[in-house]
């Protein structure tokens, strides 16, 4: 059993949420910084581009839990929307997971969370950004059901390189494997 734990801090509406989870999402963070961001990302200080990325998803950011346990296994939130206020058509999917969880755990979490999302938000198509070198990201979304649309070259920096990106997606009319 998984379970879904939403993750706020809204400074304006002084609304904190599920903020305990934050020092298991910064652990995880700089863990796994490198497959998640390119050099653009977090130039200065790690812990407010953490606090700033919760801010800026507003209600989309999650943390993942083990339904039995309720032991931390990651996080997943949403960004670069495409749509209006009102009706959002689709959004970038990013998560994170510890390692302990990869394998079928990862795999489960992604599929009741795919399918969570596209009921609650009633999006059409989620999209997932990735390294071209992040193989095992890049297999997880394919047993989900995603499927590679495009490799944008020289996308970004990553260790003052160019970077290739590739795109996956999933539509809200396939089934989420």
């Amino acid at each position: 059993m998984i379970k879904f734990a939403k993750v706020i801090i809204n400074r304006n509406l002084n609304e904190y949420r599920n903020l305990h989870f934050l020092p298991d999402i910064f652990k995880l963070l700089v863990k796994y910084e490198r497959f998640m961001f390119d050099d653009y990302f977090a130039e200065e200080d790690l812990s407010k581009a953490l606090f700033k990325l919760i801010e800026n998803s507003g209600r989309f950011f999650w943390v993942i839990l083990d339904g039995e346990s309720n032991d931390f296994m990651g996080f997943a939130y949403f960004d670069k929307f495409v749509g209006c206020e009102n009706k959002i058509h689709s959004a970038e999917l990013n998560t994170c997971f510890c390692r302990k969880y990869w394998g079928y755990p990862v795999r489960e979490a992604g599929r009741k969370f795919i399918k969570f999302s596209f009921k609650k938000y009633n999006f059409q198509k989620i999209k997932a950004l990735v390294f071209k070198e992040n193989v095992a990201v890049k297999g997880l979304l394919r047993t989900l059901g995603f499927k590679k649309e495009a490799c944008l070259k020289g996308e970004t920096l990553k260790n003052n390189r160019l970077q290739d990106v590739e795109i996956y997606s999933i539509l809200r009319r396939e089934k989420c494997k």
